[in-house]
């Protein structure tokens, strides 16, 4: 598996380019720039797919074409922006792609896809596995409000197995995990584990980080 990181940046990036704290003016000065969190799997699987992420794919000279699935964790703009979609449909006809995740990622993404387009999209719930790309996803819960009107927590994460075997888990906006996640991954031999740490030792904002 080669899984290359995109972005890793909060939802306003770091710096915030409205922010004059020690952090965001020394990453200012410095020319540290830390977009919004995407991470890309063998150039078939593309884990979120937020405002920065095209671009991001680009600066790093790789192309989005052979996309077989975008895995959305869930419909947080900083981790999807469906205008991708829209730029897709203007190149032409393309092979399939999977559009994957909870059901207010498909609601958002439905009004970009227009009726020629080869996107499906499929709305996933915390224990399902889908074979997408010649890799084995697992869907797990995690413990992040969308702000939903939905009575659960509409928000996931991804356990993804490569066709090599080696398995990635992406864990970002979550906060503690909830128990059925611990469940599920318990004896897994995980290669990669990609988790937020976003209020460094604060623990009682309450955001589901």
């Amino acid at each position: 598996m080669r899984a290359l990181v995109l972005g890793t940046g909060s939802a306003d990036g770091w710096p915030n380019p409205f922010c004059e704290c020690a952090s965001c003016t020394w990453a200012r000065t410095t020319g540290t720039v830390r977009t919004t969190t995407s991470v890309l799997v063998d150039d078939v699987l593309l884990l979120d797919c937020g405002p920065d992420t095209p671009r991001q794919a680009a600066r790093a000279g790789r192309s989005l074409a052979g996309l077989a699935a975008v895995l959305v964790t869930h419909a947080h703009h900083d981790h999807l922006d469906p205008a991708a979609l829209l730029a897709r449909s203007w190149v032409g006809p393309a092979a399939p792609l999977a559009v994957v995740g909870p059901q207010s990622v498909v609601d958002a993404c439905e009004h970009w896809v227009g009726p020629h387009d080869t996107v499906t999209l499929t709305a996933v719930a915390p224990g399902d596995v889908l074979d997408l790309g010649g890799c084995t996803v697992r869907v797990l819960a995690a413990a992040h409000d969308v702000g939903t009107d939905v009575l659960t927590r509409d928000a996931v994460l991804y356990d993804v197995t490569a066709a090599d075997g080696s398995r990635l888990l992406y864990a970002t906006d979550t906060g503690p995990l909830p128990d059925a996640t611990v469940a599920a991954l318990a004896g897994a031999a995980l290669d990669l584990v990609l988790v937020e740490e976003t209020f460094g030792d604060c623990l009682d904002h309450g955001t589901g980080h």
